[in-house]
């Protein structure tokens, strides 16, 4: 059984929570957090595009190291 009630400024979703993990369910507030700040974002997709790169990059240089250690075990 779903439950939603919208109370003021909030939405108030009640389910068991056999039905999903805790994680999921951190996951996909998240997903609907990174969602709204995208519609309000005036960012031109080239900007979009030249984030994600720089992103990637950081994501590589701070990672890297476990990869290639990885491969040479």
């Amino acid at each position: 059984m779903v439950e939603i009630v919208f109370e003021k400024d909030l939405a108030v979703l009640k389910f068991p929570k056999q039905l999903v993990a805790s994680e999921y369910v951190q996951q996909f507030l998240e997903r609907l957090r990174l969602e709204a700040i995208i519609e309000k974002s005036k960012m031109t997709e080239k900007q979009a595009w030249e984030l994600s790169e720089q992103i990637k990059e950081e994501w590589w240089q701070n990672n890297r190291d476990k990869f290639i250690n990885r491969k040479k075990d």
